[in-house]
């Protein structure tokens, strides 16, 4: 993607967020994926079923802090099974021991505003190469692609993963269930 790609697909995802943000109750009671709740994005989180392991991150790290405010953060939340699929590597990254290495894999699927999977699909589509980077609050980038309904998210060591399932839409941010986590885990290095 060219600079002025970048830029273009970038401006139109902020444009889809702040449209988002204009929209009146109704428009949102006419589209059934964006029902918003009056609930803060922390607490929609910890409510969840098949979103534990990050609920629990989030809650053990201080982040349901951040998630509580007055700032929109849209979450790309990996599923509970998506830890699971990791196997070995996934349990000890759930180890108390291994805590601060999940904040930052955390961190790395936090973007800043409030966007919905239709806001991301649709800035998709507006790109002139049908894909939209963003760089996430880990600092490394993200880059969304679709393929019919299906959205994808490409980590910057190549780790993908899908929307899968309904988002989330609190009154200060979204969560976007994951099938995947966004960082390639093998071996748990020594030390």
């Amino acid at each position: 993607m060219t600079g002025g790609g970048k830029n273009r697909a970038l401006l139109a995802l902020a444009a889809a967020a702040l449209a988002l943000q204009g929209c009146s109750g109704e428009d949102a009671a006419e589209d059934e994926a964006a029902e918003v709740s009056t609930a803060t994005l922390a607490s929609l989180i910890m409510e969840a079923d098949g979103l534990s392991t990050v609920a629990g991150v989030i809650g053990e790290a201080g982040l349901a802090q951040v998630f509580d405010g007055a700032a929109s953060y849209t979450l790309l939340a990996p599923q509970d099974a998506a830890f699971e699929a990791l196997g070995e590597a996934g349990e000890e990254l759930r180890s108390a021991e291994q805590r601060p290495a999940m904040v930052a894999i955390l961190r790395d699927h936090i973007v800043p505003g409030y966007l919905t999977p239709e806001d991301i699909a649709n800035a998709i589509e507006a790109a002139d190469d049908s894909s939209v980077e963003m760089r996430t609050m880990g600092g490394h980038v993200v880059t969304f692609t679709g393929d019919g309904e299906t959205v994808t998210v490409t980590a910057e060591d190549g780790a993908t993963a899908r929307f899968a399932g309904d988002a989330l839409l609190g009154s200060n941010g979204a969560a976007i269930p994951l099938d995947g986590v966004l960082r390639k885990v093998g071996e748990t290095p020594e030390g």
